[in-house]
């Protein structure tokens, strides 16, 4: 066998479609086969085509790698051209492939049509496989997903762990499930629960808690790309009802909605009412609001620094990416310019999946953001609201009539202050310049001119100057702020006026349009349009006969091309939905996905560590209705769930990645849960739910903090994270330091970092400091003044469980000797407040901790 340079051993031979197409397809395929014009005369996406060669002769030499001009190009780097050079890996397994005698696993064909072409490899792609019923197998536990691992773990010389004590457990339960940790209270009564369901119980009523939606939410918040602010430029414009989805999202996952039909009432939501909208039911309500998942893209057509065009076309891109990698775990974004390098993704499926969207974001006939809006007035508040205007426009005319009277009344002042012999032919004068001004006579002219006070009109401004003359400038102040205050009054009484920030094709406006036609952008470039493509799916996906949707079905507000891609999608035939949905639950359970590459599926993604177990999942989710909560009861009462933590040298030695599960991977708390349970254990936590963010704003430090420039109540400023603003320019620091991501346009998957500013933070931020004072006080007023008694209520309040003896003394040891410490550096100050800084000093110690910050 033939040794590469590298010293790459290959046991099996190596063959072109499986080992060195992919290859070539990454690198070359795009200037030398895919494209109308071929480099060089040649063509590399055939073995025979390679030995023909180009303009330069034959590529590859069959058998003899030294006298192959491929193989020279790529050694010297002058191929691919303008690219960078190929790995040495796959320079040597092409060597290797050739020294072999070129080997293919099947006759090629004579001749290959232009563009791509899909392989029979790349078509057999798991991920492009339809979803199997997999039968678990036999094992000593009951839950099947347990038989799934455990057969990896038995292959591998490995086995669970032991499961973890009830106060893990209840924690783990706990963050998973709601995001807040569990209290004293609820650690104590599970360690007590002797009933053989205990822990079901415990999850179901996790479940049952509207802080499931908030917590759960969240995650899908990160997929869809969720954001306060339109983005894209400097000016990141606020978005004033994005909030509306939020909640939206919230209350579907707390009532169990069924997940197809939670997919489905994003993508088309729209079209699943009669329109245009208007006296809209709750139910249609919800389903309009949940079309703002289309809504979440950067979005600067807004504003006006910016090439428009080129910002319309971004937010059309972005939002393909954003679904393509939320809901069908593919990098469908690659493809906007040219064949997808690495997957079978053709540029046309990037503007297939385009054109569902199109008719919606037509780039020609553009709606910016605020434009978009839909009202929820109904036709009855409309009416009532018209109504209610028009009396305080009545009212505005009272003021107006005052205002002459006013007028008249310092006309008659100012014309009687003049000598008597020009007081009539004044009155006349001014008489007339109020009739009309064109009217005055020469002389007229001349004495408005010379006595202006005969020419006061009912303006404010003018009328102010003469009555301060008189001294009846309050009264002219009185009446206007009378009038303002009544005609204030109806308005008050209007309905309000809520928007629902929305995704809609025209004709939920009100208007019909011409159905935009999609083309192919070559290159991607939006002024060189290319040959039409219509809406449908993938082409791997039906190579033969392609998928594809409606143009304009009659039967559908609109032209119905999203309402049948997400019926298609749910179907439960499509077989990337379902894998990639239980995939993420799955990777929010264990802190990794079976496949721990989230959003891309595909090649260059990460392959399932236990693809039956992924299959499995995927078909039980839905053949159980998609039910969200029925498989978080399935995954958390597994062995594998419920195991401990606890690393063992073996299989630290045989799975030091933990790939396999045998021990309950320890994982730090993402950011938001972080500040959320720092206000639970503080006691300063507001459950308050929905409604609009709590605003940011930039403090004196040039940090961004939770709060406003304007009064806010301080519950306010302590409600849950998810609730506040989401300002793509303004990450509040307590989260963005803590890896809370960037929306750009989505988050797929968030990191875990260590790094020293989170250390600064938990010991310098005003908002830590803050919680440890409030946290001080509240075990001050419970426990006295007995430090011991602090020690122990303040690890039992931070942790849910009573501290250890050796622990307690040490707490209360630093107190004390903290207390001394602050004396030195303040010899003035009260014991009192020398205990009550001691104190808060460890709470802020506790609330910094790795065992505060990380769950087993």
């Amino acid at each position: 066998m033939y040794m590469a340079g590298s010293g790459l051993v290959q046991a099996a031979p190596l063959m072109f479609e499986r080992d060195i197409r992919p290859i070539l397809k990454a690198h070359c395929f795009h200037c030398h086969g895919e494209e109308k014009e071929i480099k060089g005369g040649l063509d590399v996406r055939l073995k025979h085509f390679m030995e023909k060669g180009g303009d330069s002769g034959p590529a590859i030499v069959s058998g003899d790698p030294h006298n192959s001009l491929l193989i020279e190009q790529l050694k010297s780097g002058d191929m691919p051209k303008g690219g960078k050079k190929l790995p040495e890996a796959e320079i040597a397994k092409i060597e290797q492939w050739i020294a072999e005698g070129t080997k293919t696993l099947r006759t090629e064909p004579a001749v290959l049509v232009p563009g791509t072409v899909i392989s029979e490899e790349e078509r057999a792609y798991w991920a492009f496989q339809p979803i199997r019923r997999q039968k678990a197998p036999t094992s000593e536990y009951a839950n099947p997903v347990d038989g799934f691992l455990q057969a990896r773990l038995t292959k591998a010389g490995l086995a669970f762990s032991p499961e973890t004590d009830r106060v893990t457990l209840i924690r783990r339960a706990s963050f998973d499930l709601t995001g807040l940790p569990p209290s004293a209270e609820e650690v104590e009564a599970f360690e007590k629960d002797t009933r053989v369901d205990a822990y079901e119980r415990l999850i179901d009523r996790l479940l049952e808690s509207p802080q499931y939606g908030e917590r759960w939410g969240r995650h899908w918040l990160d997929v869809a790309g969720y954001a306060d602010s339109e983005g894209y430029n400097d000016e990141d414009t606020d978005r004033d009802d994005a909030w509306r989805y939020r909640d939206y999202v919230i209350q579907a996952l707390n009532e169990d909605l069924p997940f197809d039909e939670f997919i489905r009432e994003q993508l088309a939501g729209d079209e699943m009412i009669p329109s245009p909208p208007v006296n809209l039911t709750s139910d249609q309500t919800r389903k309009l609001t949940a079309t703002g998942f289309l809504r979440m893209a950067p979005d600067g057509t807004g504003t006006e620094r910016m090439d428009k065009d080129l910002a319309k076309n971004a937010v059309v891109t972005e939002t393909v990416k954003i679904v393509s990698s939320s809901l069908m775990g593919m990098t469908v974004g690659c493809a906007e310019c040219h064949d997808h390098r690495f997957d079978p993704i053709l540029q046309k499926d990037f503007y297939r999946l385009r054109a569902i969207f199109e008719p919606a974001l037509d780039w020609k006939q553009w709606r910016e953001p605020r434009q978009r809006r839909i009202s929820l007035l109904t036709t009855e508040e409309r009416a009532t609201s018209a109504e209610l205007e028009k009396q305080a426009v009545e009212v505005e005319k009272e003021l107006q009539a005052k205002l002459v009277e006013l007028r008249d009344w310092v006309f008659e002042q100012e014309v009687k202050a003049l000598a008597p012999q020009l007081q009539l032919k004044c009155r006349e004068a001014g008489l007339a310049f109020q009739k009309d001004v064109k009217s005055l006579t020469a002389e007229q002219k001349k004495l408005v001119e010379e006595y202006p006070g005969i020419k006061v009109t009912p303006s404010v401004g003018i009328l102010n100057l003469f009555l301060n003359k008189y001294g009846r400038e309050n009264d002219l102040k009185k009446m206007q702020d009378d009038n303002a205050a009544r005609a204030a009054a109806i308005r008050a009484k209007k309905p309000q006026e809520n928007f629902v920030r929305v995704l809609a094709e025209p004709v939920a406006y009100g208007s019909k349009t011409t159905v935009p036609v999609t083309q192919v952008f070559m290159r991607g470039n939006r002024e060189l349009p290319g040959d039409a493509v219509g809406p449908g799916d993938l082409t791997v996906l039906s190579p033969d006969k392609p998928i594809d949707f409606l143009a304009d079905d009659p039967a559908v507000p609109g032209t119905g091309r999203r309402l049948a891609f997400a019926k298609h999608l749910t179907s439960g035939k499509h077989p990337l939905l379902a894998r990639v949905l239980v995939n993420r639950f799955w990777m929010h359970h264990f802190g990794r996905g079976l496949v721990n590459t989230p959003g891309d599926f595909g090649h260059q993604g990460e392959k399932p560590s236990h693809p039956e177990l992924l299959d499995w999942l995927a078909n039980e989710f839905m053949s159980q209705g998609w039910s969200l909560k029925r498989l978080h009861r399935l995954v958390m009462t597994s062995a594998a769930y419920r195991q401990s933590s606890k690393k063992t040298p073996t299989g630290e030695a045989r799975d030091p990645a933990n790939a396999l599960l045998w021990r309950y991977p320890v994982r730090r708390l993402e950011a938001e849960v972080i500040r959320d349970a720092t206000l639970a254990v503080c006691g300063t936590l507001n459950i308050q739910p929905a409604g609009p963010p709590v605003p940011v704003r930039v403090d004196e430090n040039n940090q961004t903090v939770v709060g406003s420039d304007k009064p806010l109540l301080p519950d306010q400023l302590f409600r849950r994270s998810i609730y506040v603003t989401q300002k793509r320019s303004l990450p509040a620091q307590v989260l963005a330091v803590f890896d809370a991501p960037q929306m750009e346009p989505n988050c797929e998957l968030r990191n875990s970092s260590t790094v020293a500013p989170q250390s600064l933070l938990l010991m310098n931020s005003a908002f830590v400091v803050e919680q440890a004072d409030f946290l001080a006080k509240r075990v001050r007023a419970e426990a006295g003044g007995d430090v011991r008694k602090q020690a122990e209520l303040a690890w039992r309040l931070v942790f849910g469980v009573p501290d250890a003896a050796t622990e307690v003394d040490s707490l209360a040891s630093y107190l004390t000797e903290q207390a001394k410490v602050l004396k030195g550096t303040n010899a003035t100050a009260k014991p009192e407040e020398l205990e009550r800084r001691a104190l808060a000093s460890l709470c802020q110690v506790l609330l910094g901790s790795n065992r505060f910050l990380y769950v087993e």
